[in-house]
C-alpha cells in the first residue's frame, strides 16, 4: 500500500511543479509522513524531505526547460533572489538534521490555501499592458529580493522545499511577474536549490540513498513525467486557465494538508 502512496505523492508533486512551480515537498512530505508507516521513525521526516528534493531536481529542470522555450523565464529581475536562496539552502539543511523530525508548519499550510483562493478569485495575475521587463530592479526590489531570498533559502534546506510557493508570491506580488513567468523562473531556481539540498541531506544522512533507493526511483520518475506533461499543458493555455487550475490545486492541497496535519 505504501508504494501506492509513493506514486500518488509523486504525481501530485509533479503536477504542482509543472502548473504552479510548487516544490515537491509541499505535497510529498505530508503524504509520506502521515500515510506511510515506514517514514514514522526518528529521521522519517528528514528522509521524506530528501526524497522530495531529489524529485524536485529533474521535475523542476524539465519544467523550466518547457517555460524557457516559451520565453517565460526572467532572471534579470530574479538573480538577486536566486543568489540568496542558493547560499542559504545548505545552512537550512544542516539545521534540519540537528532539530530532527520536521513537519510543514501551520503557516505554510494555510498560506497554500490562501494562495489557492486568491488564484480562484483572480486567476490572471498579469498586469494590463505590462510585463516583468517593465519593472526596474531598484533599491526597494533588491531589499525585497534579499529578504525573501535569505528566508526562502533557509526554508528550502530546513523544511525540504524548493521554495516555489513563496517565490510565486514574491515574483507575482512584488516583482510584477505574470503567473507563467513566475513559475518558469521559480522552477529554474528550484533546480539548483533542490540539487544542493538533496546533496546536503544525503551527505549528512547517507541512509537516504542506501535504504530508500526504491522510493527515490519511483518518486523521481513519476514526478518528472507529471511535471513535463503539466508544464506543456500550462504553456498551451491562457493565463486565466492556468490561474484557475492552479487555484483549484492549491485550495484542495491546502485543505488536504491541514486535514492530514491536524485532524488525521
Amino acid at each position: 500500500m505504501e508504494y501506492f502512496w509513493y506514486v500518488v505523492a509523486a504525481l501530485g508533486a509533479g503536477v504542482g511543479t509543472g502548473l504552479a512551480g510548487l516544490s515537491a515537498a509541499t505535497v510529498m512530505v505530508p503524504i509520506l509522513i502521515v500515510l506511510c508507516p515506514s517514514f514514522s521513525g526518528e529521521y522519517g521526516a528528514y528522509q521524506a524531505t530528501a526524497i522530495a528534493l531529489a524529485s524536485d531536481i529533474l521535475g523542476s529542470a524539465v519544467t523550466s526547460s518547457v517555460y524557457a522555450r516559451n520565453k517565460k523565464i526572467d532572471l534579470r529581475h530574479g538573480w538577486v533572489m536566486m543568489t540568496c536562496i542558493i547560499a542559504l539552502s545548505a545552512v537550512g539543511s544542516y539545521a534540519a538534521y540537528l532539530v530532527g523530525n520536521v513537519v510543514l508548519g501551520g503557516f505554510t499550510l494555510f498560506l497554500t490555501l490562501c494562495i489557492g483562493i486568491r488564484f480562484l478569485i483572480k486567476p490572471d495575475t498579469s498586469k494590463s499592458g505590462a510585463d516583468s521587463s517593465d519593472v526596474r530592479l531598484g533599491v526597494k526590489e533588491i531589499i525585497i529580493s534579499v529578504f525573501f531570498g535569505l528566508t526562502i533559502g533557509f526554508g528550502t534546506g530546513f523544511v525540504g522545499t524548493g521554495g516555489g510557493m513563496m517565490m510565486l508570491v514574491v515574483f507575482t506580488a512584488f516583482l510584477g511577474y505574470d503567473l507563467k513567468t513566475a513559475v518558469g523562473t521559480s522552477t529554474f531556481i528550484m533546480t539548483f536549490t533542490a540539487l544542493i539540498g538533496f546533496i546536503s541531506h544525503s551527505l549528512i544522512h547517507p541512509a537516504i540513498i542506501l535504504e530508500r533507493w526504491d522510493v527515490l526511483i519511483i518518486c523521481i520518475v513519476t514526478a518528472t513525467a507529471a511535471s513535463l506533461i503539466s508544464a506543456k499543458f500550462a504553456n498551451k493555455v491562457n493565463n486565466k486557465t492556468v490561474g484557475r487550475v492552479t487555484g483549484v490545486i492549491l485550495t484542495v492541497l491546502g485543505v488536504a494538508m491541514i486535514y492530514l496535519n491536524y485532524f488525521h
